[in-house]
């Protein structure tokens, strides 16, 4: 039975990945092959906050080379936004908003592909829209290079950020292997994640080659004990001659304090933390304290949007993921997110199975104890059997004129229907 609003609407949320928009891609081309079920196809750009603009795309109009040009984009190819709805008590009019929208536009479904904190705005809205008449199936498409994504074996884009930071890593500890006897001894590489540090994890695969490797990884699940840090620094350094390290941003010392915060930002009756400078401040700890030659690096929104060094594993999860959304909204599944399920360890294998939205909004999945070395500063061998499948295979981007064929799609939003509205402005 087709719903009396059967268009479909989608968006991207939060923080990007290499993969996101393999994503977007699974969606649309999921949807196409069910014309019997869904009607048109739209994309809000810029997520939720492009959504109350009325910032709207019509997929259908995308010809098949450029859906396939989505495939191997990196960033939010319909720009994803740090933007949460705000309580229905404190801004009934964002809700009455989008129901506005769904409803002159016929949106009967809606795909938000984003991390945890998006779950819960997707919920919102559709908890919103049924009460009020107008029912939507509301699907989540899972995507976080943090891999925190709670009940999920991993998340898609994680693979390909920790694919990205391993090499990096083993590039950067050959380039110091090779000048620490005359310059630099110790190098550290600060990883996002938040409070969470699996990507912190992702440099100790260079142990895979270098078995011998002089390495500390400080994950963000232990407290920075700065008297064993420097210990262990200037043990490895005497024995090697040089040490590397790969740090968390939100690393934080024994009395929960973060050891580098870059700036706090308030916005829509949020408070964010920007966190950031934490390798620095370790390269500077070690050359004062061991009056060695360091350096530091941030690689930031390069190991998100490292499209050149895409795991073929994550790029096939994120596909996956948006397939599975699609599919779940045809079993006629309701507030959920398909998340990864490894149904074996050899070879690899896994599964989407869907879970209800409100069990995973903003909870995070944290390294657990078994992955981290006792002195915690280290990786074990569980910790690395993690990694090793995720990271597996390569997914091949073309290029032009020697550079990545990366030219982003020009999109352009429709002529808006309804009256202006303003999302930063609130009611008096």
């Amino acid at each position: 039975m087709i719903k009396s609003a059967n268009n479909v609407l989608y968006a991207q949320a939060g923080g990007v990945s290499a993969v996101i928009n393999a994503s977007a891609a699974a969606v649309f081309e999921t949807v196409k092959q069910h014309p019997g079920v869904f009607g048109k196809t739209y994309a809000a750009l810029n997520g939720i906050k492009g959504l109350l603009d009325e910032a709207l795309v019509d997929i259908d109009l995308l010809n098949t080379p450029e859906i396939e040009r989505l495939k191997h984009l990196p960033g939010a190819a319909f720009q994803a936004c740090r933007f949460d709805l705000e309580s229905e008590a404190a801004r009934p009019d964002q809700y009455a908003r989008i129901l506005a929208i769904f409803s002159h536009y016929q949106i009967g479904y809606f795909f938000y592909n984003g991390g945890n904190g998006s779950m819960l705005t997707a919920q919102k809205v559709a908890d919103y829209c049924c009460r009020h008449g107008h029912p939507v199936t509301c699907i989540g498409v899972a995507k976080t290079i943090d891999n925190d994504l709670a009940l999920s074996h991993c998340s898609p884009g994680f693979g390909s950020a920790a694919k990205y930071l391993a090499t990096s890593f083993f590039e950067a500890t050959l380039d110091i292997q090779s000048m620490h006897p005359t310059s630099t001894r110790f190098f550290v590489l600060e990883t996002m994640g938040r409070n969470t540090g699996w990507l912190s994890l992702a440099p100790a695969l260079v142990k895979q080659a270098l078995p011998d490797l002089p390495l500390i990884i400080l994950p963000a699940e232990r407290p920075f004990q700065r008297a064993a840090f420097l210990n262990k620094v200037a043990q490895l350094i005497e024995q090697k001659g040089y040490c590397v390290c790969a740090v968390s941003e939100g690393i934080k010392n024994e009395e929960g304090q973060y050891i580098s915060v870059e700036g706090i930002e308030h916005a829509h009756g949020h408070t964010f933390t920007q966190l950031g400078g934490v390798g620095e401040k370790l390269g500077h700890l070690v050359a004062k304290a061991l009056g060695v030659k360091t350096h530091s690096a941030n690689p930031d929104y390069l190991q998100r949007s490292a499209s050149h060094l895409i795991s073929l594993t994550d790029w096939q999860m994120a596909y996956g993921a948006g397939e599975a959304a699609v599919k779940a909204a045809l079993r006629g599944e309701q507030g959920v997110l398909p998340i990864i399920i490894k149904t074996s360890d050899a070879p690899f294998s896994y599964t989407f199975e869907s879970v209800a939205l409100d069990t995973v909004a903003e909870l995070e999945k944290t390294v657990p104890d078994a992955f981290i070395t006792e002195d915690g500063m280290g990786v074990t061998q569980a910790g690395i059997d993690y990694l090793l499948p995720l990271i597996q295979g390569e997914y091949p981007i073309p290029f032009k004129n020697g550079m990545a064929d990366i030219s982003p799609l020009k999109l352009n939003t429709l002529p808006k229907q309804l009256a202006a509205f303003n999302p930063d402005t609130s009611l008096e």
